[in-house]
Order: C-alpha cells, then structure tokens, then sequence
C-alpha cells in the first residue's frame, strides 16, 4: 500500500468520526445507523459494558432516546491503518448537552463529558463503515450524569 492510499483510508475514517458527531448532533438517525455494518458492535460512553449488536439496534438508540441538545466535539483523532480493508482509531470526544432539543436559540450546558471512542472501520462494498465502536467516559465536569435504563437483549441486538 502507497502513502496516498493510507492517506485516503485515513481521510475516510476521519470522516466517519467527524459524521457520527454532527448526525447524533442533529438527529440525523438514518444517516447515522447507515455509518455502521449491519453486524456492527457499539457501547454508549455512559455504558460501555452493554454494547449494542447490529445496524438496527444501534439505529433504535438514537431513533428512540429523549430528545435533548447535544453538542459533540471530536479531537485527537488517530488512524491507524490494518491493511487495505481495515483501520483501527482512537478519538476524544467532548460532549455538552441541555435537556431543551430547541436549537433556534442558544442555551446555557449542562455537564459536560471527556472520553473517548475505540474503533475497528471495515472497507464493505458501500465504502468505508464502524464495525465496532466503544465509548467510554473519563472525566465529568457540572450538570447530572444521566441514569440510562438497562436496555433488553432483544434492544441491544442480541438473540439467542
């Protein structure tokens, strides 16, 4: 592999991270659960040890949360490539939230979150997908840390 390959997996593995911000941002759902593999794996920051299994489950968690303003902030975004249809990332993710969705006017945060997102991307026939995404919670700062509900197995994708 050339360096301008490398570049251009980096580049479209970049954009990923960068798309799943601006799309949970703004409620862009469909969009959203079409950046994974249909037999994806994720884990929310707040809760990490649940991950979620496969496109549609990963779609439902945004599809039915309560809706509230967030603002993601993705930095230190590192690629690694595997080979021409793998790549591994590291990204810190900064995330401030109000429980008021309305984005007309400016609002004052809540607490505000620092953690991180561990990433397998896979080249699949309709580009470059997360084919595993974990997020994980390092250091809070102000407002509540909101109490998720455990979620069933059937939500998390998981059948037996």
């Amino acid at each position: 592999m050339d360096d301008i390959q490398r570049l251009l997996i980096e580049r479209a593995c970049e954009r990923l991270v960068l798309q799943f911000a601006q799309y949970n941002d703004y409620k862009e759902n469909d969009a959203l659960a079409a950046l994974f593999t249909d037999d994806c794996e994720f884990a929310r920051p707040l809760d990490p040890t649940h991950p979620y299994y496969g496109r549609t489950a990963v779609g439902n968690i945004f599809r039915n949360r309560k809706p509230i303003m967030t603002q993601h902030v993705m930095t230190n975004i590192l690629i690694e490539v595997v080979s021409e249809d793998e790549a591994r990332g590291r990204s810190y993710v900064t995330m401030i939230s109000n429980p008021d969705p309305d984005r007309s006017t400016p609002k004052e945060g809540g607490g505000i979150f620092f953690g991180a997102f561990d990433d397998v991307f896979v080249r699949t026939a309709e580009g470059w997908k997360f084919k595993k995404r974990i997020g994980s919670v390092a250091l809070h700062q102000g407002g509540h840390i909101p109490q998720m509900p455990p979620a069933t197995d059937e939500e998390r994708g998981i059948t037996k």
